[in-house]
């Protein structure tokens, strides 16, 4: 899951992101990008889940569109 996260300013910021997903779902693999203000989320919380955490943590998040962000290999077909 790719979000668009609010308020992502620096490393400290990252920190509680990865604390307030992590604490939800222990096995969650985040990907911070401070730059982009985006978060990457795998693990097996919902994205309701994600986005109430994220939210919790002080930071408003909403879903970010697929394919997009650092890393993308999208052809931009299915869109």
């Amino acid at each position: 899951m790719l979000f668009e996260v609010e308020g992502i300013s620096c490393a400290k910021c990252s920190d509680k992101i990865h604390q307030a997903l992590t604490t939800v779902d222990p096995t969650a693999q985040v990907e911070v990008d401070v730059d982009a203000g985006r978060v990457r989320v795998e693990g097996v919380l919902a994205k309701e889940q994600a986005i109430a955490a994220l939210g919790g943590a002080g930071y408003p998040a909403k879903s970010a569109k697929p394919h997009s962000g650092a890393g993308s290999d999208c052809c931009g077909g299915c869109s």
